[in-house]
């Protein structure tokens, strides 16, 4: 292979986030990799940064075998004292200067202070603030509530919640925080404009939520009904006796805008009377005005019958969008389906559609244990920057028995850091 494919390798593993990347790094010494290796540095390539996390120690471990780790580490500081454009590009590069950081590096240690709520990107003042209470612990929390106290003097408008001190009160559970910072904003006028800012933020979210506790709701339908959005965690937590109640509803429901919430539901916990029913709405022609199609698709995810699944296999073929029929073999799977799963995997390498797949077929083969799945996550393995639904398909892999020698050599330098104790698990379970 040629020095220019071997490149192209690499940079395509390091967006993805595979531990591929490390080994040609590891395995090309004499390659200079520095330019792809600074492009994984910047940017945080992952689907969802904020979800995924940082992958600081992924790109870490690379810089430290590389054979230009200068070049690379002064294009990092660069990069934290001038990235204004992407928050997760901004949290991955603190988080990459602390690593350095740590190893006594203090050029990189006065680079996260002299960043932090300079310039911040908007909605982002907070980035930052993690590395430094590791790095320092409480002089560093002091540090930044007079960095925050001296922003709200020029910024009287900014409001401020208590995460920051909470979150290391709950990492330092024998010192008092809030007491020890009230002592020194005796003196520091910053540090007390912060905690009173603090104070004003609190009292103005306890005004909003008895406004949205005195909302009483007459039974789940009225809820749903009431609700512009039905909560996650409610969703999640729904009784039997709930679910049978939506769905009489459901049954008898003309208005267009309430049918398509309570369908919502159903995308979350199986209709529990005839599923012809729901087979019907799926059916209708799909309309802008409304989505009781689409939320009716969704249920049949959860209802098996050979009606149902003759529906997905006839769709998904003449559809422009074969991936919106796949969630219902999670229920009606059946031998040899894989190779339609391989044929739509290897269609497609849109990043939000290789996402939708990972997704699924995860579900599919979570609920439908078969060597079947190797070839098709395997294809979405190779396509996708998500780290977090690779650990689902590197899991189901595992579970299957059909985890490839090529992939098993990747995981310990995955990513994201879930993922490298795959295996580990998988020996200490058996």
């Amino acid at each position: 292979m040629t020095t220019t494919k071997i490149k192209r390798q690499l940079l395509n593993s390091l967006k993805r986030g595979t531990g591929e990347a490390y080994l040609i790094v590891r395995d090309n010494p004499k390659i200079d990799f520095s330019t792809q290796i600074i492009k994984g540095a910047l940017n945080i390539f992952a689907y969802d940064g904020q979800s995924e996390g940082s992958r600081a120690k992924y790109i870490f471990d690379i810089i430290s075998i590389s054979q230009q780790k200068e070049k690379i580490r002064k294009a990092v500081l660069k990069g934290l004292a001038t990235e204004q454009n992407n928050t997760w590009n901004l949290t991955h590069l603190f988080d990459l200067a602390k690593l350095y950081a740590e190893q006594g590096d203090t050029e990189a240690r006065q680079a996260i202070y002299d960043r932090f709520l300079n310039h911040p990107i908007d909605h982002s003042d907070w980035v930052g603030h993690s590395e430094i209470l590791e790095l320092d612990g409480f002089q560093g929390l002091l540090f930044i509530a007079e960095k925050f106290g001296k922003y709200i003097e020029q910024n009287p408008e900014d409001l401020q919640d208590d995460h920051i001190v909470q979150h290391f009160q709950d990492n330092n559970k024998d010192l008092k925080v809030f007491e020890e910072l009230e002592n020194v904003s005796k003196t520091n006028k910053y540090i007390q404009l912060y905690l009173n800012t603090i104070s004003k933020t609190k009292s103005i979210q306890e005004k909003h939520r008895k406004e949205r506790s005195k909302v009483e709701y007459k039974n789940i339908v009225d809820e749903i009904f009431s609700r512009k959005f039905f909560p996650y965690n409610k969703r999640k937590n729904i009784t039997e006796n709930d679910v049978n109640l939506i769905a009489n509803q459901l049954l008898i429901e003309k208005d267009k805008t309430k049918l398509e919430k309570l369908l919502d539901i159903f995308s979350f916990c199986e209709f529990p009377f005839d599923s012809e029913f729901i087979l019907n709405l799926a059916k209708q022609k799909k309309t802008s005005k409304n989505r009781i199609a689409e939320y009716a698709l969704y249920a049949l995810k959860h209802l098996k019958s050979n009606s149902i699944r003759k529906f997905a296999l006839d769709n998904y073929q003449n559809s422009k969008r074969p991936y919106d029929y796949l969630d219902i073999l999670i229920s009606n799977y059946e031998k040899g389906d894989y190779k339609m799963l391989c044929d739509i995997a290897t269609k497609f390498n849109n990043e939000h559609i290789i996402e939708k797949l990972a997704a699924t077929y995860v579900e599919i083969y979570r609920a439908n244990k078969t060597t079947e799945c190797k070839e098709p996550l395997e294809i979405l393995y190779n396509k996708m920057n998500c780290g977090i639904h690779r650990n689902g398909i590197l899991e189901v892999l595992i579970e299957n028995g059909v985890l490839s020698d090529k992939i098993r050599n990747e995981i310990p330098f995955d990513s994201y850091l879930e993922t490298r104790e795959l295996l580990n698990e998988n020996e200490n379970g058996r």
